[in-house]
């Protein structure tokens, strides 16, 4: 199977309510037939920012679409101020801003296409992709901030994505490159949704899902060099990577193939920036850098069951958990929000880890431990590869080297309180649940990236 085919069959897929992908060079027209196409667009919002897009050739991208739907309808242009994030207040004047259109058409980057997928609600959404940035074009979940917190939430698939290779040649080379680093966590995160379904959680895990895109690792590791020079056909490569990937969390229903330790990571350093009034590093960028940590904390967890030197899974007791969440998350907000969100969310893991009896159900895989080891070597990457190909692509392998860098004591707090924020298990709850991920044990992690040229 190549990642043309596997994209291809995945889109007819039963699961898949996307029923369109047009990826190449020159297809930017395709806007004009696939609106047309519709039952109804007479009256078109385009939802987008106040950034300026420019094709490789030029082009701005925006009056180039507007031009293309004018012909078709009314068209209402919806921009969205200053840096866009899909909190509460953006997505409703989103919402508002698009009443009563017959179609959306979202024009920019992922947090818009998230913001897109919730206004647009049932009716047809096309995207316009801005650069191959993240993964979460191609799915019919949005990551919004909800009470201060990252939280993803089911809305609707995208009717169709259009993905010119112009335009991203066009777009910040850095865009591109983050596009690279959110794809970088197939090699951490199809492992952590393997752990938790060894306790029995994420809604069940699904080989055929977690494999979709890691099958294609080499593939992707290789086309490192040609993203960081913004090469059509690599970024055109790059663009069908992070559709398929968005396609197999649209599969696995929910967002586990693609996202777990790493992307708490990113999610709690955005919102410690956003608590302190600051921007946030590019999503995918400051993913592909926290997954070099996880990556190193997979070996070492893995080493620790392959020898028999785990230790006991023992889980805090309820009143001594709720305190541990509230002293990582009150500094956020005066009114406590933020902890009362993620301990809402993590008390629920900690319900379930006691109901299934997850310290017995540690000690039985751990019993058969080469058996799930097989299986993990199919979905782990090293990080020394990781890292190779960030450096390739030109990407950043160090929290420092991120634009708009967190404060190193805020990628320490990152690391060490990450496992608190969802209702999800990962290797970072293992580690921390057997006395494995201390502060110290952080330190040594970021020391033992340091080693290989990444971490702080």
């Amino acid at each position: 199977m190549t990642l043309s085919s596997d994209l291809d069959r995945y889109l007819s897929h039963p699961l898949v309510g996307l029923d369109q992908v047009v990826i190449g060079a020159d297809v930017l027209d395709s806007v004009h037939d696939i609106v047309a196409a519709l039952p109804a667009h007479d009256s078109i919002a385009v939802l987008t920012d106040e950034d300026v897009y420019t094709t490789g050739s030029g082009t701005h991208l925006k009056p180039a679409v507007t031009a293309l739907l004018e012909t078709l309808g009314t068209v209402t242009t919806v921009a969205l101020p200053g840096h866009v994030h899909a909190d509460e207040t953006t997505v409703s004047a989103a919402t508002a801003g698009c009443a009563g259109a017959d179609v959306i058409v979202t024009i920019g980057s992922g947090t818009l296409c998230d913001i897109g997928k919730v206004a647009a609600g049932t009716r047809p959404h096309v995207v316009v992709q801005s650069a191959a940035s993240v993964n979460g074009f191609a799915d019919d979940q949005s990551v919004l901030l909800i009470n201060g917190v990252k939280r993803t939430a089911h809305s609707g698939w995208p009717s169709a994505l259009v993905v010119d290779s112009n335009v991203l040649e066009g777009a910040p080379a850095l865009l591109n490159r983050s596009g690279l680093g959110d794809m970088i966590s197939m090699f951490t995160a199809p492992a952590d949704w393997y752990l938790s379904s060894l306790v029995e959680m994420d809604r069940g895990y699904s080989a055929e899902a977690a494999t979709m895109t890691r099958r294609h690792g080499a593939e992707l590791l290789g086309l490192a060099p040609g993203v960081g020079t913004s090469d059509p056909e690599s970024l055109s490569t790059l663009a069908k990577f992070v559709t398929l990937s968005g396609i197999s969390m649209g599969v696995a229903g929910q967002t586990s193939p693609s996202s777990g330790m790493e992307h708490v990571i990113s999610h709690l350093l955005d919102m410690a920036n956003t608590a302190r009034g600051t921007d946030t590093a590019h999503h995918g960028a400051q993913v592909g850098v926290a997954t070099v940590v996880v990556a190193i904390l997979w070996r070492n967890m893995n080493e620790k069951l392959r020898t028999g030197s785990l230790g006991t899974l023992r889980l805090p007791e309820p009143e001594d958990a709720e305190r541990t969440v509230r002293e990582a998350f009150d500094w956020m907000d005066e009114g406590g929000s933020t902890s009362n969100e993620c301990w809402s969310d993590y008390s629920k893991k900690l319900e379930h880890l006691r109901a299934v009896d997850a310290g017995a159900k540690i000690r039985d895989a751990a019993a058969i431990w080469p058996a799930h080891a097989e299986v993990l070597s199919g979905l782990l990457g090293e990080p020394e590869a990781i890292v190779a190909a960030l450096h390739a692509a030109g990407a950043p392998t160090r929290f420092s080297e991120l634009e708009n860098p967190s404060k190193e004591d805020d990628v320490i707090w990152a690391l060490t309180n990450c496992h608190l924020m969802r209702n999800r298990f990962n290797i970072a709850d293992l580690a921390y649940l057997t006395g494995a991920w201390t502060k110290s044990d952080v330190l040594a992690a970021l020391a033992e990236a340091e080693l290989i040229g990444a971490g702080l």
